[in-house]
């Protein structure tokens, strides 16, 4: 860098413990990729993400102290440079950009808060219910989906119902065909059809932990999918079987699940409206796996 040229600093106002990894063990990841909104870094197998302050946190996010009207674009970091902490506290991103940790304070996720739940309550699965109807058009799946909370959750045949039926038979390979057709579907790094398995993982995950056992098809037929669809989307995939998400996505289960019915709206609300299609189709998976654990208890019968 030009001794004269100054980098461009940025302040860390919280972040989520697998950034410890940098800031603790000086692990050295590169840029993964730039957005107006976003930064994600890699080594190996594992992503960070660096976000604006107001898009919230997450296990694998660092906020910064700029608004969502700043564009990560002006920071002049590009994909293959390096982002290690040579100093402490000081996270580079190439030459030319420096963010601050010093005062940046450790993120707890939402769904920390939820244990022991045996009920999934009416109300708050008619709020879920209303807004993705409400947006149907927002999400490939949702159409022609019959929305109702209190009759067969069916989707007029369609991958959506081969699920559903694969996984009530205990049908391994019926429901490896039927994900070989989701896990990668759509454009992007996080296509539609990821968005739908995120949500039902994510939410399948609150109520124990099947998803440890061998014998749990929901988890091997989804992980031996992965390879359909990009490094990052996968990544988020798995995380959301092991139980974790963007802030986000957490919230908006955690209200649905425990929080009173104007929570639950605002939460499911805010998610939403993330991306073009992203969150209809994260909320719709969350949607099912809810409805299912509801009427056949799913996520406790080794599924």
């Amino acid at each position: 860098m030009d001794m004269y040229e100054q980098p461009f600093y940025l302040t860390a106002v919280s972040h989520g413990r697998e950034f410890e990894r940098v800031l603790k063990d000086r692990k050295t990841f590169k840029v993964h990729s730039v957005f107006t909104h976003a930064v994600n870094l890699v080594a190996g197998s594992g992503f960070l993400t660096i976000l604006p302050l107001g898009r919230g946190c997450g296990k694998d996010v660092a906020t910064v102290a700029v608004s969502e009207r700043f564009s990560f674009f002006a920071l002049d970091v590009s994909p293959g440079d390096e982002a290690g902490m040579p100093a402490s506290c000081s996270l580079w991103l190439g030459e030319k950009t420096v963010i601050d940790f010093s005062g940046s304070k450790g993120w707890r996720s939402p769904l920390e808060a939820v244990n022991c739940l045996h009920t999934i309550g009416d109300e708050n699965m008619a709020v879920l219910e209303s807004a993705l109807a409400s947006k149907h058009n927002d999400s490939v799946f949702s159409r022609g989906f019959k929305f109702n909370v209190n009759s067969e959750p069916a989707a007029c045949g369609g991958v959506i119902e081969d699920i559903r039926r694969t996984l009530l038979e205990n049908d391994r390979e019926g429901l490896e065909k039927a994900l070989a057709g989701v896990i990668g579907f759509g454009p992007g790094l996080t296509p539609s059809g990821d968005d739908l398995v995120l949500g039902i993982s994510l939410a399948r995950s609150v109520f124990g932990t099947p998803w440890r056992s061998k014998g749990s098809i929901w988890e091997a037929c989804v992980r031996r999918n992965l390879h359909k669809t990009s490094d990052l989307s996968a990544f988020f995939i798995n995380r959301a079987l092991e139980g974790c998400a963007h802030e986000t996505v957490e919230r908006a289960l955690v209200y649905v699940l425990t929080g009173e019915p104007g929570e639950a709206k605002d939460a499911v609300g805010r998610l939403l409206s993330v991306g073009a299609t992203s969150g209809c189709d994260i909320g719709l998976g969350i949607y099912l796996a809810l409805n299912w654990q509801r009427r056949y208890a799913w996520c406790s019968k080794g599924w």
